[in-house]
Parts: C-alpha cells; structure tokens; sequence
C-alpha cells in the first residue's frame, strides 16, 4: 500500500470484527492512527488509542481535525454522526466507510478534493475488500476535471459554480475548449484522461467561442478573457520569485511588492512554486512567513552561486540583456553582484527573468519561469 496516508488519516472502529480489519488495515499503513472503543483492548495492542462512547463526539472531533477517516460503521450511521460538522466540499475530511465484513470500502465523502475516492481503492486494496466509488466521472471513465494536475501541484482559478458546471459538461459529453498556453509551457498530465468531448484548441480566441460548452485553460498569465459559459483556469506551478530586503520588513510588505510585480506583467500569484533569496536572507522574517503563506519551498543561495548568474540574464520578454546597476555600498556588504534576479532564476533553473528586478523602498524581486520541458 501506498504511504499516502499519513498521521491527518484516523481509523475508527466499534466492533470486535471492525476491530480486526482495523488493525490489518493499521498494519498494511503504520503511520495512521487507530481508534477503537475501550472495550476492544486487546492485551499488548499499544499501538491503538482507546476511546470511550458515545461515538458521537469521538467521530466529529477527529472529522474536523483530520484529513481522512477510514470508519468501519454503515454509511448511514457514519453520515447521521457527522452530519452537524459538514462543511462543504473544499473543507470535510474524506470518508471511507468499510461494512464489519470486509466486503467493501465505500467512499462517501469527499471523493475528489479530498481524496476520498482513491483511499477507497487503497483501503481495499489493503483488506481485499470491493471498492465503492460514485462519483460521475469514475463512473463514466470522464475526465474529473477538480483533479487535473493536481499531482504535479496544479491549482486552479475557478467559482465552485463554474467548476460544477465544466464538469457537468464533461459529464454530459458536451463541447468543452482546452487551451494551453505556449507561454507557460506545460503538457496536460498524463494521469489525467482526456474525454472525447474536450477539444484542444490553438489560441485563446477559439477557447472562448460560444460554441463550447465551458472552456479550460492551463496557464501561469493573467489573461482577457470573457466568456458566457464556465471557465476554469488551472496554475501550473511555473514562477519562482527571487526577493532580497532590509532587515525586519514585515511578510506583508513583501506580499504587496509580489503581487503589484506580478500584476504589472501579467502573470498570476497562484503560478508561484517557491520564493528564493541569499543564504545571508535565511533567517530573515519576512520572507519565511511570505514562503509559508503561500505554502511554497525557500530556496537558498550562496553568494558564489548568485555571483554566477547575476550577470547573465537576459529577459525572456525581449530577449535583451537586463539592466544592470553600478556597484553599490549594499552590494559590497552583502558580496553579491545581486539577490532577487540571479536567485530568481537559479530557483527556476531559468537562464532569464520574465519579470526583471522591482524595487519598493525595503526589498527587490523579480520573477523567473522554470523552462518548457522538451518532449
């Protein structure tokens, strides 16, 4: 079995024979956690935490405080217990309910976005059980459109209305328009099927017609577009922000520096993949709660590795050389040719900026993107 269960992932069972599959499930994924009620202690089982009922509590607690529950109890039970903690698609835990017989692992909540479906396939595949799976485009052999690239950390731009809607229209076989942009150099991944109804088209102009049903886009550039129908934008992570500034600046005016650069040429927040600075900026504040705001890696650099690339880059948009500043006094201090640039681009292994350094009166960035991959 896979190890993409982790601590956030709680098995619950009630019965002596849930109990039993319980711990052949617990055995088969060492790092989740096993809650069984009191009375099912089994002699040297230290590895399970005990509970006492009534369930109801136990249950909930765990739902909003984990990211999966594996529930050995009937749908209809699990979901009368945690009915009063539901909130919503993008927030409840997946749930996977497995009948005291190990016959089948259901996933009932959170299938998608929590990933509820595939632990459903896991858990099965664990206990030899059948797995029990709802969702329209596993059904149909669809393309699951709340799921392209989201293992390659794509994220996507869209109302929860429209991303209902393009699925339904995927779901139902109608026209759906798929761009990706050239730009931003990214191939639909190949986990992902492609259904017969989406057409890939050649320019955001045909994206849009009104012949299609709902248009999907891969892109890392804020772009035009007005559209009639659903559309749904995915973020591949393609930038990476190279930042360099004084001591104590807050996170927050490096945000606002991130997102007026990023905004001024045309390239969109959610695309970043990680921010970069100096080693000698390691500690610095600011920027590690900018990083952890975003949920993206720091990546550091030496002065001798930012020193090899400070004074080559050229600008993707124009294909020129950059402009460079004179040797100033911050420059002899820190022993860099400079920061934001070359760490930008050591961090996209990019030989080019597509956002040149912009200076506030605390800090600099710029911004680089991670080559096209050759096919």
């Amino acid at each position: 079995m896979s190890s993409a269960y982790s601590t956030k992932t709680a098995i619950v069972a009630v019965s002596k024979p849930g109990a039993a599959l319980a711990r052949r499930l617990t055995s088969a994924v060492p790092d989740a956690e096993l809650h069984l009620e009191r009375k099912l202690v089994a002699g040297e089982d230290d590895n399970a935490r005990y509970y006492d009922l009534p369930l109801r509590p136990v249950l909930q607690n765990l739902f909003v405080n984990r990211d999966a529950l594996i529930v050995f109890l009937p749908v209809g039970a699990a979901v009368r217990l945690l009915a009063p903690v539901f909130a919503g698609k993008k927030r409840d835990a997946a749930v996977v309910c497995v009948d005291d017989g190990g016959r089948y692992a259901i996933s009932v909540l959170s299938g998608h976005v929590g990933g509820g479906d595939e632990l459903a396939r896991q858990v099965a595949e664990a206990i030899g059980a059948q797995p029990v799976i709802t969702s329209a485009s596993d059904a149909l052999n669809v393309t699951a459109i709340d799921l392209v690239g989201k293992a390659q950390g794509w994220r996507i731009d869209a109302s929860s209305t429209d991303l209902t809607r393009a699925a339904a229209a995927v779901v139902n076989g109608e026209p759906v328009a798929l761009w990706l942009d050239p730009d931003c150099g990214v191939a639909w991944p190949e986990e992902s099927s492609k259904s017969d109804s989406i057409v890939e088209v050649n320019s955001l102009a045909e994206a849009v017609a009104d012949e299609y049903a709902a248009t999907l886009i891969v892109s890392d550039r804020l772009l035009p577009v007005e559209v009639d129908h659903p559309l749904v934008v995915y973020r591949p992570p393609t930038l990476v922000a190279g930042m360099g500034c004084r001591r104590g600046v807050a996170a927050e005016h490096l945000r606002e520096l991130l997102e007026s650069t990023l905004q001024a040429h045309g390239l969109a927040m959610s695309s970043i993949a990680r921010i970069a600075t100096a080693d000698i900026k390691a500690d610095e504040l600011g920027i590690i709660a900018l990083s952890e705001s975003l949920g993206v890696p720091l990546a550091i650099y030496t002065a001798e590795e930012l020193n090899v690339v400070g004074s080559r880059a050229i600008d993707l948009e124009t294909g020129g050389e950059l402009n460079r500043p004179t040797p100033s006094a911050a420059q002899d201090l820190l022993g860099v040719f400079g920061v934001s640039e070359p760490a930008a681009m050591l961090a996209a292994g990019a030989d080019g900026l597509v956002a040149p350094r912009t200076k506030s009166d605390r800090a600099t960035v710029a911004v680089a993107r991670v080559p096209k991959r050759s096919s």
